[in-house]
């Protein structure tokens, strides 16, 4: 075999295996099962509860949160972002007050469940439950 051929069959497989891989990470990326989404539940604050919250999370990684329901004024809400990899929920929101919150929940059967913190901690606040709507 000539060095021509063997330069283009060697190009060949790399350019196949480049769009093979830029392929497989647009997939793996766009999918996210919590964008545009709106999932209403309760939170207990430590053993006291349950409350009605109501959670929006958008496309862009961005989580609004409301203390009530989606018309709760702007005292009873918090707006933040959120991170959702192998059915496990975190997101963090700041509150009217300019306090923040961090939750941390896991996905089954559309419904997701877990514990709730303030600041950074995303436990020792109490529980939350929300199922998508």
């Amino acid at each position: 075999m000539n060095f021509k051929k063997r330069l283009f069959i060697t190009l060949s497989f790399v350019l196949m295996a480049a769009a093979i891989s830029c392929k497989k990470d647009r997939s793996g990326a766009a999918h996210d099962a919590l964008a545009n989404s709106t999932w209403k539940g309760t939170f207990v604050v430590k053993n006291n509860g349950p409350d009605p919250l109501s959670v929006k999370f958008s496309g862009n990684k961005e989580a609004a949160l409301f203390f009530g329901d989606l018309n709760a004024p702007p005292e009873h809400q918090g707006k933040g972002s959120y991170t959702f990899t192998n059915n496990k929920l975190l997101f963090s929101v700041t509150d009217y007050y300019n306090e923040k919150m961090s939750f941390a929940g896991t996905l089954t059967n559309h419904t997701i469940t877990g514990t709730w913190g303030h600041g950074n901690a995303d436990n020792g606040g109490g529980s939350f439950t929300i199922t998508r709507q």
